[in-house]
């Protein structure tokens, strides 16, 4: 090579080098606003939620960019927004928000409290902005999916549930994610229908999707095992290529008859969680039928029935559904479920009794806790609990009851005297003494008011005392207070009064109105203006009239009523302006009003008084009517639980349907529970009524009330019918389509109107035709892959999918059926092989054969003897087409000489004999012999003898011949390389990396930046080794 050959060379490299530096600083250089306009593929996409826990509204869980448009939070400078288009509970059964849905406010989602195991979808558009669009490849953009503010993943706080849809021009996608505080599964309920000894089979949970059901809040891979199912149930689980898809199918052959029943499926995650997944089973008929043995048994700690026949041939039982079972739930005492009335001690280690105090039997002093079971509470010796009796009051009539058994205990004891006030006409008073628990007066004790001393916050004390019996009743009046500034001198009391506590007494259902007309003020400067200025009253407003002074001995109360209580300021003290600053409470009841009279300044109180008897509330919700949809559709609910019945719904219709704008009249009976009545409605108006009434969704038109007061008939006018809303459907589920039957897709029904569609969020309406899902093979390809080194190859094929079929086909079509052999590229050898009838061509890779023809002999030749000099022949025949040569019994000889006189053969397998294709030797002769190189994964052992001795450990042998010989190169498994290159090895890398880079840099340097030659930097270098010296 010529010095100007070695430079050119040298100067394309550099100019090589030059040429992409140039690229990648244009490349760096350019500036996006200056180029044309061209659209960026976003394969990334991120958007913010928060973490939330159970008890958290769900309305938490956003991140907003913007809550008035409901955009999410993504990263800055993103090329995309994100906004929520609904939020559904169940997965997607009901809707609780839905994007310019008014009928769907966002207060559903605010209101609506995150539940342990239930799964919440929502649904986010993913919008590009311009110049941008999306990736098409949906898994990659699943797969980087990101979520900042919480963790995204299965178990986790958030989980992608799938793709819901993506526009055509990739400009936006809509994506479903999932929050869900422990395992649950999406999905409605399925009904499987056995038949008797035949095979009925599909999948458990949801059709058509690609893991059999939806499991969310936990993370796979999944386990299913049968909780409870009919006798003949077999399941069996598929899993796909992630821990997400994993498919349980099951197989019914129905061997008894069955009442039908709900059969359980348990699912177990990867962490432990479970759920149950409830399947409905028919009824079926035909099977056999148990002869049970009449003993109800427990099931488990839920469930109790027949669990014996007692026929020999019976197939088996399993109660929760065979026919005439008794199957049912265990029959509890009140609170206790640790024994059952009809099959006794359950066995439950972890079942609660329910003790109430009850007297001891034993002893009269005492109670003890028992349970409606018969189990008493026990002490940590095993000894039952005993407690005494204590509480009640012993009076005049009646002996003390304990508190806590309601035992009496103490005998009565005699009259206990309290005296009150009696006002005369001519203005004087007189105190007459009662008993305090039969209200008998005793004469003896009348006297007139007088002693004590008054203040400006007590009256004087009656200082009367006879027998024992103390007056102590207040009378006159206070001392006016000394008022300074507004604040008394005496007892800094306000000179306006601002609060008032007044002791109601205490009332009951059945006691005369006499005690309530006695409150008595605990706090405030009022004081009460007497029992003749209350009344008592049935009207909320306090003008109906009930009792007076006049006969409150004789009127009893028998429901809610209301007390008029009046006070008058204290001495010189004076009540607020504003009423709302005066503060008002009873000790019993509920205030309903306060107010300051205008004619005498008094104040006026209206106190509830409730009975327990009495229904304190009627809350209704009426329908939303719906146009199109008969007037039987309006249903009328009562909050509080009380029995409804519609009697009649009237009003415009049009084919017997409501009409768009029209409202109805709806007729409603409400039944009091039992034990209770309502108030009585006659004797005051609605506003006024003694009963809280709320009616959403319609107006009161008419009401009636029944004598005994248990019915309250209402007529109310609805809302104007509307177009449905389809707010909740539920799923008819379809058809599973196989390879020889057609299928049905799935049908989502709107509970209101019974309209269908083929979503759940109601975007598409079902029809039947679309419904089809044509039968068919579910047909991948299998690309043809030629032979190679030791694999056979194979045509294009196409394999159906569907586990139940598996079928090949030629075609994608799948009409043409083949076999698995038939889709085999054998590699089939040039030479021949042989038998001892036949030979043929044989697969490298598998025991098939081709061309295989039987042998074509020729003539006998016959053994020709060895000597000193030449070899000897062995006696044989060959076959003129394969060219083998066989003995008189078929067998190959593979080399027809025999050893000459004074040689002996030497045998080598995986191996060679001195490089050379001797293998007869003189005795004596010295022989070495050389091992095959070993395939992958394997090391040369050794060689062995042909008695299995090793001889030798290295690749060559050598050894002197004494007799025929047999060698075998033994071979063994290699052992395990550490993985990874040595420290000197790394280094050496860097090193060599970082002298490429420094050489291809300064060759830019020189020969482009610098413009200089070859012949420049000879001589550069040869002026720095100048220097030098």
């Amino acid at each position: 090579m010529t010095h100007k050959t070695r430079r050119t060379k040298i100067f394309t490299l550099a100019l090589g080098l030059a040429m992409c530096f140039a690229v990648i600083l244009g490349i760096a250089s350019v500036n996006p606003q200056s180029a044309y306009a061209e659209t960026t593929t976003i394969d990334t996409l991120e958007v913010a939620f928060k973490k939330v826990n159970v008890g958290d509204s769900l309305a938490a869980a956003f991140e907003f960019e913007n809550e008035t448009e409901r955009t999410l939070k993504v990263p800055a400078g993103a090329n995309y927004t994100a906004t929520l288009q609904f939020v559904s509970k169940d997965g997607q059964a009901k809707t609780l928000w839905e994007k310019d849905k008014a009928s769907f406010p966002w207060s559903r989602v605010e209101n609506q409290l995150i539940e342990q195991k239930v799964a919440y979808c929502i649904r986010i558009r993913f919008e590009l902005k311009e110049n941008h669009k999306l990736s098409k490849d949906v898994d990659s953009l699943k797969r980087k999916l990101k979520v900042s503010g919480a963790e995204l993943g299965k178990g986790k706080d958030v989980e992608l549930w799938d793709i819901a849809g993506q526009f055509a021009d990739l400009t936006a996608i809509d994506m479903d994610f999932i929050i869900s505080k422990g395992l649950t599964y999406i999905g409605y309920r399925q009904t499987v229908y056995p038949k008797i000894d035949e095979e009925v089979t599909g999948k458990i949970g949801t059709l058509y999707t690609g893991t059999g059901m939806w499991l969310r809040g936990a993370p796979g891979p999944y386990a299913y095992t049968v909780k409870t199912a009919p006798v003949g149930t077999k399941l069996d689980k598929h899993d796909g290529f992630n821990d997400d898809a994993s498919t349980c199918y099951y197989q019914i052959i129905a061997k008894n008859a069955m009442d039908g029943g709900t059969m359980y499926i348990t699912v177990t995650a990867a962490d432990g969680q479970t759920c149950d997944i409830p399947v409905t089973i028919a009824a079926v008929s035909g099977g056999h039928e148990h002869t049970w043995v009449d003993e109800i048994e427990k099931i488990d700690y839920e469930h109790h029935g027949y669990t014996k026949c007692t026929d020999p041939t019976c197939p088996g039982v399993a109660p929760a559904f065979d026919k005439g079972s008794q199957y049912a739930s265990h029959e509890f005492y009140s609170g206790c479920n640790a024994k059952c009335k009809k099959c006794g001690d359950l066995g439950n280690p972890d079942a609660k009794h329910n003790f109430t105090a009850a007297p001891d039997e034993s002893d009269a002093t005492c109670h003890v806790l028992k349970c409606g079971c018969g189990e008493f509470e026990k002490d940590a010796s095993g000894k039952v609990k005993k407690e005494e009796h204590s509480g009640g009051e012993q009076t005049c009539l009646s002996g003390a009851q304990c508190d806590t058994c309601g035992e009496v205990y103490l005998a009565a004891t005699g009259h206990k005297y309290e005296f009150k006030s009696f006002g005369s006409l001519d203005g004087t008073y007189m105190h007459l003494g009662f008993c305090k628990y039969c209200k008998e007066e005793d004469t003896s004790l009348r006297h007139s008011p007088a002693g004590g001393t008054a203040t400006c916050q007590k009256k004087a004390k009656c200082a009367y005392e006879k027998n024992g019996a103390a007056c102590g009743l207040e009378h006159g009046d206070f001392l006016p207070h000394n008022f300074v500034n507004g604040t008394c001198t005496e007892c800094s009391s306000d000179k306006y009064i601002k609060e008032v506590l007044i002791d109601v007494p205490e009332f009951y259902k059945g006691m005369a109105y006499e005690a309530m007309f006695y409150p008595t003020v605990i706090k405030g400067n009022v004081i009460d203006l007497g029992i003749n200025y209350h009344i008592a009253s049935f009207s909320r407003n306090g003008n109906g009239y009930l009792s007076g002074p006049h006969n409150f001995k004789t009127t009893f109360i028998t429901e809610n009523s209301v007390m008029q209580y009046a006070f008058k300021p204290q001495t010189n003290c004076t009540f607020p302006e504003n009423i709302d600053d005066l503060s008002v409470k009873v000790t019993r009841g509920e205030v309903l009003s306060k107010k300051i009279r205008d004619n005498n300044g008094n104040l006026v109180v209206l106190v509830l008084l409730r009975v327990e008897s009495v229904v304190q509330s009627i809350d209704i919700e009426i329908s939303q009517p719906l146009a199109g949809l008969s007037p039987e559709t309006i249903t009328v609910a009562e909050k509080n639980r009380l029995e409804v019945t519609v009697n009649n719904v009237s009003g415009y219709l049009y084919d017997g349907l409501m009409t768009l704008n029209r409202s109805m009249q709806v007729e409603v009976t409400i039944n009091a529970p039992e034990g209770k009545t309502f108030q009585t409605l006659g004797k005051t108006t609605i506003e006024n009524w003694l009963c809280e009434l709320n009616i959403n969704g319609g107006n009161l038109s008419s009401y009636t009330q029944s004598t005994d007061l248990k019915e309250i008939t209402f007529v109310f006018q609805t809302k104007p019918a509307i177009e449905c809303p389809h707010e909740t459907v539920i799923l008819e589920a379809g058809k599973t389509v196989t390879c020889t039957e057609d299928g049905i897709k799935d049908k989502y029904v709107c509970v209101g109107c019974g309209a269908a569609f083929f979503d759940a969020v109601r975007t598409m309406e079902w029809n039947a035709s679309g419904a089809v899902i044509p039968k068919g093979h579910l047909g991948i390809r299998h690309d043809a892959t030629p032979c190679s080194d030791g694999k056979d190859g194979n045509i294009e094929y196409y394999e159906c999918q569907r586990k139940e079929c598996g079928k090949l086909f030629k075609d994608a079509a799948c009409n043409t059926g083949i076999t698995l052999e038939q889709t085999i590229i054998h590699d089939f050898d040039s030479e021949y092989s042989i038998d001892k009838e036949n030979h043929y061509h044989k697969c490298k890779n598998c025991d098939a054969k081709k061309d295989v023809e039987a042998h074509v002999f020729g003539e006998w030749v016959k053994e020709v003897a060895p000597t000193i000099e030449d070899y000897g022949v062995t006696a044989h025949k060959d076959c003129t087409v394969c060219a083998r040569h066989f003995d008189n019994d078929g067998n190959e000889i593979a080399d027809l000489r025999i050893a000459k006189i004074g040689t002996h053969k030497v045998t080598v397998n995986f191996g060679t004999i001195n490089d050379k294709d001797d293998i007869f030797f003189k005795e004596g002769a010295t022989v070495t012999v050389k091992a095959n190189a070993p395939e992958a994964g394997k090391v040369f052992k050794g060689w062995k003898d042909e008695s299995g001795n090793i001889v030798g450990t290295y690749t060559e042998y050598t050894f002197t011949v004494t007799g025929e010989t047999t060698l075998t190169a033994v071979y063994e498994d290699a052992p395990v390389a550490k993985k990874g290159l040595s420290g000197g090895g790394i280094a050496g890398i860097v090193i060599g990396s970082v002298a490429v880079a420094g050489l291809g840099g300064f060759a830019i340097y020189w020969f482009v930046v610098r413009k200089k030659t070859f012949a420049d930097l000879i001589a550069a270098i040869k002026g720095i080794f100048e220097k030098k010296q």
